[in-house]
């Protein structure tokens, strides 16, 4: 049903002719062994990270972006000190005498609270795995930007940007920059003004400070608005206001996962959006999100999978799926289709089984159970 083992379902066999389904048998075949054309298979998109960058990476107007992005983010204690060390390192330094600098440079900065060099991305105070610090790029943060205008952009007017674990601020700096790549303003309109408030929550009081060098980077170049960065507890942060939440939820536990999801429940209105990294929302569909994609990006720990829900804007009678048929009608081969699908444990749909995300969200709400399984060639159980 998904990936490389390409099943066809049963009532999709009438559509496809011997010669086509002799080609997609010899396909799966050689899949399986593991190549196809004399290339590793890449046909399981849950193992493809970056999909769709390589375009983005030749806009120019996003390189140079990416200039301002960079040297907004110089401006970090930890940013200057890692230059030194390379700068270092690249004349001839030994390594070790380079990470010795680069810790030297970081402490005499910050004064106190700053690890080695070498755990550089696990600087979040202690307190759990919740804890644990990394980054998103420029380029993942593209990525996301450009997938939310694929898949009808920002709700119209003017709103917040939100980021919870907000780190250094970097990511907030990037959201700023790329509001334009994903805003639904009309050609009329023209382009659009930006964000009402760029907002972050961070429970280590050591990024916090470093934050600032960010934000005070930021108005320096005449940026507006001004990145509101806020020291506390990212439970009870306020989400008032929002239409982009970004979550680093890969080291969130579950309560905090909860709280979110409530928060932006209770706040976020009708085509505002969740972005999440490597955990998606509880309970998404029942609580009136759409699942739209989960895709696996570069950040600075390796590569992790994003989550893009969608609030739901109501709607009687949702389509199944991305081919905008009625729920009930899932006969079709066009419907075998790379989209998001879910598990439902309640009903047994588990495994290579599974239903689309509207099903999940009607069919299914009040289920148990319902779980996001991946994102890949599927068709619906429902």
């Amino acid at each position: 049903r998904r990936g490389r083992h390409c099943h066809v379902p049963a009532p999709m066999l009438g559509n496809v002719s011997k010669p086509q389904l002799q080609i997609t048998v010899a396909k799966a075949a050689a899949e399986e062994k593991g190549e196809v054309d004399g290339e590793e298979s890449t046909s399981d998109e849950n193992d493809v990270v970056d999909d769709g960058q390589q375009q983005l990476r030749l806009d120019p107007e996003l390189l140079s972006l990416e200039q301002e992005y960079d040297a907004i983010a110089a401006a970090l204690p930890l940013e200057a000190a890692k230059a030194a060390a390379r700068a270092a390192a690249g004349g001839g330094l030994r390594a070790e005498d380079a990470e010795q600098q680069c810790e030297a440079a970081l402490q005499t900065e910050e004064g106190e609270g700053w690890e080695a060099a070498g755990q550089q991305e696990h600087l979040r105070a202690a307190g759990g795995m919740g804890s644990v610090y990394g980054e998103m790029g420029w380029w993942a943060m593209v990525s996301i930007f450009d997938s939310i205008a694929r898949h009808g952009g920002l709700p119209p007017g003017a709103g917040n940007f939100v980021d919870i674990g907000a780190g250094s601020g970097k990511a907030i700096a990037a959201a700023g920059l790329l509001h334009f790549r994903a805003a639904a303003a009309s050609k009329a309109a023209g382009r659009p003004s930006g964000w009402l408030r760029l907002r972050g929550v961070e429970c280590s009081p050591v990024l916090h400070r470093a934050s600032r060098a960010v934000a005070s980077a930021w108005s320096a170049r005449g940026r507006k608005p001004a990145l509101e960065l806020h020291l506390g507890d990212a439970s009870s942060y306020s989400l008032e206001g929002a239409t982009l939440v970004l979550a680093h939820s890969t080291a969130f536990g579950d309560e905090l996962m909860e709280a979110i999801a409530l928060a932006a429940e209770r706040a976020l209105k009708p085509g505002s959006w969740v972005v999440t990294l490597t955990r998606p929302l509880p309970r998404a569909a029942a609580r009136g999100w759409d699942l739209v994609e989960g895709r696996r990006r570069t950040v600075s720990w390796g590569a992790a999978t994003v989550f893009l829900h969608r609030r739901r804007v109501p709607d009687p009678s949702p389509p199944c799926s991305l081919c905008q048929v009625p729920i009930g009608a899932h006969d079709a081969a066009a419907q075998y289709l790379s989209q998001v699908w879910f598990h439902c444990r309640a009903c047994g749909l588990t495994g290579a089984s599974g239903v689309c995300a509207s099903c999940a969200a009607t069919c299914h709400a009040e289920c148990a159970g319902v779980e996001f399984a991946a994102h890949s060639p599927f068709f619906c159980d429902c």
